[in-house]
């Protein structure tokens, strides 16, 4: 009895080294399986737009990659950033066509019917489609369930956001404290942006404190479950 108490205490000590071994050699990133269970998706609506090449020159220089949720006439006015973005394995998604709620609420087709718009758009700029969507002001509290529906048998994958920075009335250090505040204690976050001038200025400072806090920053995939407010 003794000398088997003895093997089990022998063994639980080389699993525990070893676990420490691999923390040690991995400083926490992903090696053979193992992974880093905090995520963060970093999102960024109402693209593209005249900043959405410095948004990828930012992204690339720190070497993550995040997701854009278009609107129609924006992909259609600058196809070279959809392009790029596609090129370069970000996250793509669907913003709508008009991004007015009696537009887009109008009848129970009209709203399946802008993201079925953009869908063609992006596939006439650049041969691939995409089911990702982000329905404008969220897919609650003005989504009829009938109408959510529609986006589930069309095979839409309806994301929603568990983090908004409220980017379009703060600051950038208003926009960093949102995070912070509202991803603690938080293994996986999908943080809401826009594409202006304030995200431009504190996208790169984003991307290091999640760094730090240890998030992996990833875009998001059609292979995904979706997270939605439903």
């Amino acid at each position: 009895m003794r000398k088997r108490t003895q093997n089990i205490i022998i063994k639980s000590f080389v699993f525990f080294m070893l676990i420490i071994t691999l923390i040690s050699l991995t400083n926490g990133k992903e090696i053979e399986g193992i992974t880093n269970t905090k995520v963060a998706y970093i999102t960024f609506d109402d693209g593209p737009s005249k900043y959405t090449s410095t948004i990828l020159n930012i992204l690339d220089e720190n070497d993550v990659k995040g997701t854009f949720f278009m609107l129609n006439n924006n992909m259609i006015v600058f196809k070279d950033a959809v392009k790029r973005m596609e090129s370069e394995n970000h996250g793509i998604g669907f913003h709508g066509v008009s991004h007015e709620l009696k537009e887009l609420y109008k009848t129970e087709d009209s709203a399946i019917e802008e993201f079925k718009t953009c869908s063609k758009t992006f596939y006439n700029i650049t041969g691939k489609t995409s089911k990702l969507v982000r329905i404008p002001y969220g897919s609650k509290p003005y989504m009829l369930r009938t109408v959510y529906e529609k986006f589930i048998e069309e095979g839409f994958l309806v994301w929603d956001w568990t983090i908004d920075t409220e980017d379009w009335k703060s600051t950038e250090d208003q926009i960093v404290s949102n995070i912070l505040y509202y991803a603690r204690e938080k293994d996986e976050i999908v943080i809401l942006l826009h594409e202006n001038q304030r995200t431009v200025d504190c996208l790169e400072n984003i991307i290091k404190i999640l760094k730090q806090r240890g998030y992996e920053i990833r875009p998001i995939t059609q292979d995904m479950k979706p997270k939605n407010f439903w």
